[in-house]
């Protein structure tokens, strides 16, 4: 019964999209503190589009066809909230609109299937590659939101090389869609669009300073009412043999607030530069690790006059558009990923098919299928959760994906790596010839681990969103914990408190918003934030502001909030899929079941962890032999066989 009726309601979700959610915001939550502070940061973080600035962008068509913001989905794991609406995977996409999509795909599909010379140039502008994302009101634009965008960009995905050009082509472009001035988007978007100019970032240098944010610096000198670029950048992708195509650079610069000396005027500014702007010079080619055939180059600014059109947002407010770009750059470099990931399973399990030893298939040996099901299972919760993201953003008027899509990220590169070194388990010596496939696709999954940004440096920007989220709300009941001679009631509630890492107690009852077959892994989620919320409240209490230093529990809580929203997103997508009855949904169910189990004793390892304290989990041992090494410069043991005389 329970099954028909989930079925019914899923059909009528199809058929009545706007209502598959309700116009209520309210979430399973013991505080309301987290609603007031996500009011907050959306005031703070208005962008130009929203608030008039620099032009007034009008709000799209498609804007004011999304439902109302909710509260950001994984950063209220971090105080054991959760909004179980969105448990229904979003469907944003209509049936008919799905229909005219995959048939607008079937070209791009049949062009990178039967062409073998993929070179940038008129084939491209004809496809319509350039236009994806860019609104259907300027030339060339096809008028996507990122959930159809995405899609869309899979075909190209497929040769890893020409992908990574036209991925930061389609972040500039979703960057001036977003916050650009209506200026901007009339100068820029339709020869974007038509593939006439050619968007790409210039963000990262080779050696950026100690005690600033970049060497590339721009002054505004107002004699002239102009600003003075000046610096290089590194690693910028240039389209591959068009020497001289025509590009847009999204450069982020360092600026100083006039009248506001020293580290408090210190700011940061988005500028848009043509490639044919005087000063502008192309640097030398990067000859890197992957992506051989993809075109990396040094980028010389040399004392460039820009005008205030040119700078995306406000001045020296860089840092707060920032967060448009780097959101569009990591959602966009996890289909990358994805891509490379999907190709690299295939080519493991062709190996298995067609690889004997000693009279037996090595696809039927133990350990061979267990890497199998762990790649399948590692792809499933990567496509989950980048068009989960993606549909949350097309979904909902301003939502807050901060966290989801550089969780997508982090967990979509990490596993790709793990796949890629699986490979080369499964394969062999073999596998690393030179330009075998394998070796290829390694050295890609390598170059996309640190391209950009580090993983590190990602773990530990979600564990201090995260904490920076669950700090405001948790606010009040942590300096009680902390004061507990002021508070003793608050200290003995705790103290009877049956609830611990061993025994979690949830009162979310996600089960019933999932099909039956789920239970188990809807418990195992339940548990999971659970965990998380005790964990953050301990290390806010254990720590106080302190607790930005204690960076090995930064990256337990990073990988903690990264696992359950895997398993949120394949519970989410796997219900869906069995209750209108896609094929092999079974298969998709058990995928969902097997990511939830593993995942749920990840997380509980992980927040043990962190509940014992450096004494008990091995980290003072690891600080202090780090000491020695540093001492040492490097390692410090004799020789094994040396004598003490």
């Amino acid at each position: 019964m329970r099954s028909s009726l989930l079925r019914l309601l899923n059909h009528q979700r199809i058929r009545h999209p706007l209502l598959a959610r309700g116009k209520s915001t309210k979430v399973t939550t013991h505080s309301t503190a987290s609603a007031a502070s996500s009011a907050n940061s959306q005031r703070e973080h208005a962008t130009p589009a929203a608030t008039g600035d620099k032009g007034d962008v009008q709000v799209d068509e498609q804007q004011q066809h999304k439902l109302p913001t909710r509260e950001p989905l994984v950063k209220n794991f971090f105080i054991g909230s959760v909004d179980k609406e969105l448990l229904a995977y979003p469907e944003v996409i209509f049936r008919e609109e799905m229909t005219n999509l995959q048939n607008a795909l079937l070209p791009l599909k049949n062009y990178f299937e039967e062409s073998k010379d993929h070179q940038q140039g008129q084939n491209f502008k004809q496809l319509g590659l350039y236009g994806l994302n860019v609104p259907t009101e300027y030339d060339g634009g096809r008028g996507y939101g990122w959930s159809a965008s995405l899609m869309a960009s899979e075909p190209d995905s497929e040769q890893t090389n020409l992908a990574l050009e036209l991925q930061t082509h389609r972040v500039v472009v979703d960057l001036l869609r977003d916050v650009g001035s209506t200026q901007q988007q009339e100068r820029y978007l339709s020869a974007l669009a038509q593939g006439d100019l050619i968007g790409t970032e210039a963000i990262y240098e080779y050696n950026p300073p100690e005690d600033d944010y970049f060497n590339t610096q721009a002054k505004f000198v107002s004699e002239t009412n102009r600003w003075t670029l000046q610096g290089e950048k590194a690693f910028v992708i240039c389209p591959a043999g068009a020497p001289g195509q025509r590009q847009l650079f999204v450069v982020l610069a360092q600026t100083q607030q006039p009248n506001v000396p020293g580290l408090m005027g210190r700011g940061s500014t988005i500028f848009l530069v043509e490639s044919d702007h005087p000063g502008v010079r192309l640097g030398k080619a990067h000859e890197t690790f992957g992506y051989r055939d993809a075109e990396m180059r040094s980028v010389h600014f040399d004392n460039v006059q820009l005008s205030d059109d040119q700078i995306i947002g406000l001045p020296n407010e860089g840092n707060r558009y920032s967060e448009h770009l780097v959101r569009a750059s990591r959602l966009r470099g996890s289909q990358l990923g994805i891509s490379l990931a999907k190709r690299l399973l295939q080519q493991m399990t062709q190996y298995s098919l067609d690889t004997t030893q000693c009279g037996t298939k090595i696809k039927d040996l133990e350990l061979t299928r267990a890497h199998l099901s762990r790649a399948m299972c590692s792809v499933y919760a990567m496509d989950s959760m980048l068009y989960l993201t993606a549909g949350l953003l097309d979904e909902f008027q301003g939502q807050d994906v901060t966290l989801e899509s550089a969780i997508t990220k982090y967990y979509t590169i990490k596993q790709l790596y793990t796949i890629a070194t699986q490979n080369l388990s499964i394969i062999g010596p073999k596998s690393l010839h030179k330009d075998q496939t394998a070796e290829l696709e390694f050295r890609n999954a390598a170059q996309l681990y640190t391209l950009g940004e580090s993983m590190d440096t990602l773990g530990m920007f979600i564990a201090l969103s995260g904490l920076q989220h669950a700090g405001q709300a948790l606010n009040a009941g942590v300096i009680k914990s902390r004061n507990p001679l002021f508070h003793p009631g608050h200290i003995f509630g705790k103290f009877f408190d049956s609830a611990s890492i061993e025994n979690p107690k949830t009162k979310m009852q996600l089960s019933d918003h999932v099909h039956p077959t789920l239970d188990p892994a809807a418990q195992c989620i339940e548990h999971s934030i659970a965990r998380l919320h005790m964990a953050v409240d301990l290390m806010l209490t254990r720590h106080g502001n302190s607790v930005v230093e204690r960076q090995n529990e930064m990256q337990r809580l990073a990988e903690i909030a990264t696992l359950i929203y895997a398993m949120w997103a394949c519970v989410a997508r796997s219900s869906r899929s069995y209750c209108i009855g896609l094929p092999l949904a079974d298969h998709e169910l058990l995928t969902a079941s097997a990511i939830c189990t593993e995942g749920k004793e990840r997380v509980k390892t992980l927040c043990t962890e962190i509940f014992e304290g450096n004494f008990v989990n091995n980290d003072n041992n690891l600080l202090r032999l780090s000491n020695q090494v540093a001492k040492s410069k490097g390692y410090f043991a004799v020789h094994p066989l040396t004598f003490n005389f």
